[in-house]
């Protein structure tokens, strides 16, 4: 069983991490391009640079100081002598060292784990002390915890930083003077798989490490399933979560990432983003009692949330009449 959950997590993360870096290379490559350098740098140097660059990003990515940089911009509430407990208890069980505990001030149910230099900053918001029982707010803190020391996972996350940063080149890419139409055209038309469906594909990625870790060691499945499952009911709110500054990637240490609400339709299907998440949350609640139980991992993977993908219109459809 945990030699399934180790090459699964393995593969996820490979997966994620190898995405991320020929995303980046498709940004590096047309800056080689210009009429000025082109005929000096010879082929095997911009390879080596486009991928090299990357890769390098994705091994060494400090986490803990994005965690350190986020965590500046909280405003924190004391928190609960219960919710202080809780996460003390999971970090000495866990033998992790804690900077500090804080309650974030949303109505939004919602739990982070900050990677942070001197230890982990574990954020509870106000929403999930109210709505979460003290099980399935102890099973969450204990999964973003073993996400967060989890070798796959990290590397997962790294991908999944890599990948919102990616946000912040293409502008560079589109408006430089050196891009011809050519390269122009390559960007466009891997613009939707880049910005749309592989960072997707990356998050899943690392959410099936962070699930498989937690299973791993946390003291009740059971109660992470309904945890997952508690926190996909309330999606439409969940995904528009103001947490930490605009411009750094927050969704990493969060158990539910804010989103973009928007409506898609494919054929007499339609749906939107907070039914595509409460559909991912049913999926890792799945996964996580499973997983406990035995299940092979492989069959709780992104196929397996595609597969309920392609019947969730109709589910929608369905409801609402």
């Amino acid at each position: 069983m945990l030699t399934n959950l180790e090459s699964t997590a393995r593969r996820g993360a490979i997966t994620s991490g190898v995405q991320s870096v020929f995303g980046f290379a498709i940004f590096i490559v047309p800056w080689f391009f210009d009429k000025q350098f082109s005929p000096l740098v010879p082929w095997y140097w911009i390879g080596g640079v486009a991928l090299g660059v990357p890769l390098i990003l994705l091994l060494t990515l400090p986490l803990g100081h994005v965690a350190d940089l986020l965590a500046r911009h909280l405003k924190p509430l004391p928190p609960s002598s219960q919710f202080h407990n809780v996460a003390s208890e999971i970090a000495i069980a866990l033998n992790e060292p804690l900077e500090s505990i804080q309650v974030h001030d949303s109505k939004i149910p919602n739990i982070a784990s900050l990677p942070c230099k001197k230890g982990a900053v574990v954020v509870a918001t106000t929403g999930a002390l109210e709505r979460l029982s003290r099980h399935e707010i102890q099973a969450l803190v204990a999964a973003q915890f073993a996400g967060m020391r989890d070798r796959w996972c990290r590397l997962a996350t790294r991908a999944e930083i890599m990948w919102w940063s990616l946000r912040w080149l293409f502008p560079f890419m589109l408006f430089g003077q050196f891009l011809n139409f050519a390269l122009l055209f390559m960007v466009t038309f891997f613009g939707f798989v880049l910005y749309i469906m592989l960072p997707r594909w990356i998050e899943q990625a690392r959410d099936l490490c962070a699930d498989i870790a937690a299973v791993r060691i946390t003291f009740d499945p059971a109660s992470l399933g309904s945890a997952m499952r508690a926190l996909g009911e309330h999606s439409n709110e969940a995904i528009k979560i103001d947490f930490g500054a605009w411009y750094l990637p927050t969704s990493p240490f969060l158990v539910i990432p804010p989103r973009a609400e928007s409506t898609a339709t494919s054929g007499n299907r339609c749906w939107t983003t907070s039914d595509e998440v409460q559909l991912e949350f049913e999926l890792r609640g799945d996964r996580a009692e499973a997983l406990a139980k035995g299940a092979d991992p492989s069959q709780f993977t992104g196929k397996e949330f595609r597969r309920r993908w392609r019947q969730l219109g109709a589910t929608t459809s369905s409801k609402s009449q």
